[in-house]
């Protein structure tokens, strides 16, 4: 075998996935391709929120669905839900209610981007959520994210 060796160019797998906003009233052309990633969610919330009112509040632009898929297939492989949560102080921060789906550890790092891009174009002060312990290990090495309890938070103001 005489031929030359051929240095062959590979993406990250953070830069196969991408974001995407779903507006309200076309949640139905995703839902039963996402249904599955949040219900899991859901279930995990104590009884606090059933995968019926994630849906209902999604339809009723209470919260934002993003559709997390895979650029080279279009294979949906996650949901994120967000809504912006202003509080009495008038501080304002993009709260990360339900995240789900396969392959996360692949496509986190992008959605920390898009969900960061996203809250400073919206006029938020940063970025909060709760969630189950694992989630914890994306953002623990972080610079600027500390996690009160199982709440984890960046603030833009502190960390820039």
């Amino acid at each position: 075998m005489n031929q030359v060796a051929q240095k062959i160019e590979t993406k990250k797998a953070s830069e196969i996935y991408d974001f995407s906003l779903v507006p309200s009233d076309q949640i139905s052309l995703v839902w039963d391709q996402i249904e599955k990633f949040l219900k899991k969610s859901a279930n995990r919330s104590g009884g606090r929120e059933r995968i019926e009112d994630i849906y209902y509040r999604i339809l009723n632009k209470e919260t934002n669905l993003w559709i997390i898929f895979d650029t080279g297939n279009l294979a949906i492989t996650g949901a994120q839900v967000t809504f912006f949560n202003t509080y009495p102080t008038g501080k304002k921060m993009l709260s990360l209610d339900h995240t789900g789906g396969k392959n996360m550890q692949d496509w986190v790092e992008k959605g920390i981007e898009v969900m960061t891009k996203f809250a400073k174009e919206n006029e938020c002060e940063g970025i909060e959520g709760v969630g189950r312990h694992g989630q914890w290990h994306w953002v623990k090495n972080k610079k600027g994210w500390k996690r009160p309890a199982s709440m984890y938070e960046y603030n833009f103001e502190e960390n820039q």
